[in-house]
């Protein structure tokens, strides 16, 4: 069951990793992923400190 689940998991990580190597020279490609990391930060970040 796990060794299906890990398989299965790559099959679905397989075509967004084609599709970063193809845009790896792509700016606006790490320019939205820093953004989306930021903000995830910023999300996590405030839920943790909810009580200040």
């Amino acid at each position: 069951m796990i060794l299906s689940f890990v398989d299965k998991l790559n099959e679905w990580i397989e075509p967004f990793r084609t599709w970063i190597e193809n845009n790896h020279n792509n700016p606006f490609l790490w320019a939205g992923l820093v953004l989306v990391g930021l903000a995830i930060f910023a999300i996590t970040y405030d839920a943790l400190n909810k009580d200040k």
